[in-house]
């Protein structure tokens, strides 16, 4: 290792080592007398933190808490919670810098202050501690040597300050005042270097670094020139070991004071153990010295400017949540950079702020729910409900389609059936609170209802909500027209219970030759994207083969992700079975404003390849989509990334315009020939043109319908079944 002495002059290129952590050091002398003296002096050691107006303190171990860091969420401070049973979290105050524990008090602001300085210099102070006392640094006293670095006290004069205190304990340092050049090499070599025993160094090694000293070169300036030529050693085939413990001890000791901002409560500890923690790390491993540590929160970095959200999760204080949901949005959403701040403060409850910060300019689709109902809908089309789907028709509240054997389709309720009353008040142009929850409720109860089936009078119905199990696949039949075999399919949500049915409609049309396919997405507003691209591969069948059918489009923090999600058409199921393919030139899909996100997908996705003619109304433009959130129970939907087709075109936001405007004929059965959309479908498919206005006004016409063609919705009360969401 003799080649030290070729880079022993090496002071300027001290490595910058990309660690955050915080290791600590003894305190020292006044910062304004360290900055103007050119002899340094002996600092005295550190000091257990007295208990004031700015601790906190905690009667457990550090280990039984966790320390959350909130710097990015409008909330300023920290979080400690109890994670014993029965364990409280609170808020800390803004002037409270330190947290006392039974074991160790923590140091709020040493991350502040290890950011304030280079890494470069962080680091030297850090291996200071290591080379004079074989220890990991306290969080306070690593403190204090920053302030002095800060205040102009230069690298060489903090190490001859060092040494001076080395001097005050010899029986734990081994330095004495009378020792000479030599033996002070010797040390430097075992503390700094690892080296002793069979690796001590030469005598060659020792008269190079010995000579400096007698020289004049300070005793501290040897110890930092000795361990920027160490570091030069890291490939080396017989000492890159010294490097790899060098670098070891300083991770562990950045782990110890500035990550976690740790010192042992009495000043024997903070001496003995600290020393015991570094000696108990190799060149291969940390395990051992974090083990003596004892603290594991690792979602912890005093050092780090914001919080992540992995720090903030699960905290399910007020405060808490909404500092998730600020560091979320920060995080995944598309438009994050153009987050107006609102004073968390001003919402009580985390939903509420999560809605305040959303670009309403951009964003009309993001929303919270609970989590359960999300999950059973996903996963097993199961939610409580009656079992019908209701849409407003100006003063009117009609069905739109009901669920077999629902509570609905118990009751007799079809489509088209009008709601009259609940609980025996009139349903008019205006819903009550009482009246939205009877009509969607989220529970199991029963309530009254006046319905009224086309023309007949009205009669009354009591219907209980129940676990509905969804049908997501209505209707698959094969219409034979002028001679034509047409499939037809009701398809109504891409829940993971829908692979199944569209396999077998897509094989059943298949297996039947038909000539043309009919796609009713009126009332499909989405769900898992894969959903989509299986039937959209289903229907394209050889034309898609190999090509894209999405790329998905996240912010600019995620560039890994929109690189990674390139999704090309599928040609086997979520089970590796090959899926049939029907191979036609076009498609009819049926739409409607509740033609949404994965809906409007399988339009998107199948335009650059095959003819797709739209029949119905202009789609919900949501070219938007979601990857589940879940924090305390609440499900948070923010859009995360946008979608292209093969042709890098999906700017689609104000919806698809259709071929043909038809309106919604709820007087007719879905699958019947004359209900207005469907025969505009299968008129176009023998003639390739839109039917022409019947004299009834409503038959079908090539242009956007008239203002009473539309319909009024009210709220929505499922906005999680029209989304676009990564499995």
């Amino acid at each position: 290792m003799l080649s030290f002495k070729q880079r022993s002059n090496a002071l300027s290129a001290l490595s910058v080592l990309t660690l955050t952590l915080i290791l600590a050091a003894c305190g020292g002398q006044d910062s304004k007398t360290a900055a103007n003296s050119a002899t340094p002096a002996a600092a005295p050691p550190a000091q257990a933190a007295p208990v004031s107006a700015d601790t906190m303190v905690f009667s457990g171990k550090r280990q039984d808490y966790t320390i959350t860091k909130v710097t990015n969420s409008g909330i300023s401070g920290f979080i400690v919670s109890d994670t014993r049973a029965g364990g409280t979290t609170v808020t800390l105050a803004s002037n409270i810098t330190t947290i006392q524990f039974s074991d160790f008090h923590v140091n709020l602001s040493v991350g502040d202050k290890a950011n304030s300085i280079s890494t470069t210099s962080l680091n030297s102070l850090i291996d200071l501690y290591v080379a004079f006392f074989n220890r990991v640094p306290d969080a306070d006293g690593l403190a204090y040597w920053i302030d002095q670095m800060k205040a102009g006290m230069s690298d060489d004069q903090i190490a001859d300050s060092f040494y001076l205190v080395a001097l005050q304990s010899p029986a734990l340092t081994g330095y004495t005042s009378g020792m000479s050049n030599d033996d002070f090499i010797r040390i430097i070599y075992k503390n700094v270097l690892g080296r002793s025993g069979s690796t001590a160094p030469t005598v060659l090694e020792i008269d190079y670094w010995s000579s400096q000293l007698t020289a004049g070169t300070t005793k501290g300036h040897i110890v930092r020139a000795m361990l920027i030529a160490a570091r030069a050693y890291v490939n080396d085939p017989t000492w890159s070991w010294v490097p790899a413990l060098l670098n070891n001890k300083l991770n562990v000791a950045n782990y110890f004071a500035v990550q976690q901002g740790l010192n042992y409560n009495s000043l024997d500890d903070n001496i003995s153990k600290t020393m015991a923690i570094a000696a108990a790390v190799t060149s291969s491993s940390t395990t051992a010295a974090l083990d003596l540590i004892g603290v594991k929160d690792n979602n912890l970095n005093l050092a780090s400017t914001l919080a992540t959200p992995e720090s903030l999760a699960n905290i399910c204080t007020v405060d808490g949540k909404k500092s998730w949901v600020r560091s979320h949005l920060d995080d995944v959403y598309l438009w994050y950079r153009d987050i107006i701040d609102v004073p968390p403060a001003q919402y009580s409850t985390a939903e509420d702020y999560f809605t305040a910060l959303l670009v309403r300019s951009k964003d009309r689709f993001s929303f919270t729910s609970e989590q359960g109902s999300i999950d059973s809908y996903f996963q097993s089309g199961e939610d409580v409900s009656y079992g019908y789907s209701l849409v407003r028709e100006g003063s009117k509240i009609r069905v739109r389609y009901v669920q077999p054997g629902s509570p609905a389709d118990q009751a007799q309720i079809k489509r088209g059936t009008t709601l009259v009353s609940v609980d025996n008040a009139a349903l008019g142009s205006y819903i009550n609170d009482a009246q939205y929850n009877a009509l969607y409720p989220s529970k199991s109860e029963s309530h009254n209802f006046q319905v009224q089936d086309g023309s007949s009078a009205s009669r009354a119905v009591t219907m209980t909500a129940v676990t509905v199990t969804t049908t997501p696949v209505l209707q698959n039949q094969v219409l034979n027209v002028n001679g034509k075999k047409i499939g037809y399919m009701v398809f109504t949500d891409h829940i993971r219970t829908a692979e199944s049915p569209l396999v077998s409609s897509i094989r059943k049309f298949q297996q039947s030759g038909i000539d043309d396919l009919v796609l009713d997405l009126r009332y499909n507003g989405g769900g898992y994207l894969y959903i989509a691209n299986e039937l959209s591969a289903m229907i394209g069948g050889s034309k898609v083969t190999n090509k894209i059918f999405e790329q998905l489009q996240f912010n600019d923090k995620h560039a890994d992700m929109t690189a990674d999600n390139v999704s090309y058409f599928y040609d086997t199921d979520s089970n590796n079975r090959f899926l049939p393919t029907l191979n036609l030139p076009r498609v009819f899909v049926i739409t409607g404003s509740n033609t949404c996100s994965a809906s409007e997908s399988i339009i998107n996705g199948l335009t650059p390849f095959m003819k797709v003619i739209l029949i119905g109304d202009t789609t919900c433009g949501k070219p938007y989509g979601f990857i589940q959130t879940n924090n305390c129970n609440t499900a948070y939907f923010a859009i995360q990334f946008a979608g292209v087709n093969a042709l890098a075109k999906g700017d689609y936001t104000n919806g698809f315009t259709p071929a043909c405007y038809v309106p919604d004929d709820l007087n007719h059965e879905l699958g019947n020939v004359s209900e207005y959309r469907l025969s505009a479908a299968l008129t176009y498919a023998s003639t390739g043109a839109c039917p022409t206005l019947g004299v009834n006004g409503v038959a079908g016409i090539a242009a956007p319908p008239p203002a009473q063609f539309s319909a009024i919705v009210d709220k929505d009360p499922r906005p999680w079944r029209n989304i676009k969401l990564l499995k």
